[in-house]
């Protein structure tokens, strides 16, 4: 709000010393009210959006995990027909776009969600995985999961899901 006299004489800083004291104390509790306030919506906001990052990457570790132990005997047995079986149950989850079961030697061994071979390497080019990784790449959530057997690598485990920021 900008006052002036007939001089052209700025009385703003004259309107916020004419104010009261009561007056001045208000604004300031208001602003120093709204910035906490602000600062607080802005803390759970990120938390949440955290903790619902760490909770799809918890899940979908899990469903790499069943479905890993589930394929090591088609893994072992060279049974490709039993990991696509295997695969085919994570159709359930609608978040799911694309899965694959690999071999030691990182050859792609069973496809879900009409990835073809050549295209379900190109995703299977990151650095190599102890036993389980994870990345947020565009709107996508990856995760990596090696199966062992008797300590031995069996085989990896690939999930690709989509989610909204």
């Amino acid at each position: 709000m900008k006052r002036s006299t007939q001089s052209g004489v700025d009385l703003t800083m004259f309107w916020v010393r004419d104010s009261s004291i009561a007056k001045r104390l208000t604004r300031m509790n208001i602003l120093v009210s709204g910035a906490g306030l602000f600062l607080c919506c802005a803390v759970f906001v990120a938390y949440d959006v955290v903790s619902f990052r760490e909770a799809m990457v918890h899940n979908l570790s899990i469903q790499a995990q069943i479905a890993g132990s589930d394929s090591v005997s088609a893994l072992l047995f060279n049974d490709p027909q039993a990991a696509q079986n295997t695969l085919s149950a994570l159709k359930a989850a609608p978040n799911i776009v694309s899965a694959g079961i690999y071999t030691p030697e990182s050859r792609p061994f069973a496809m879900s969600g009409g990835m073809a071979p050549a295209k379900a390497c190109r995703f299977l080019r990151f650095p190599p995985v102890k036993s389980k990784a994870h990345w947020f790449k565009d709107s996508h959530l990856l995760v990596v999961r090696q199966n062992f057997v008797q300590e031995k690598p069996a085989g990896t485990v690939f999930i690709r899901s989509i989610y909204t920021r």
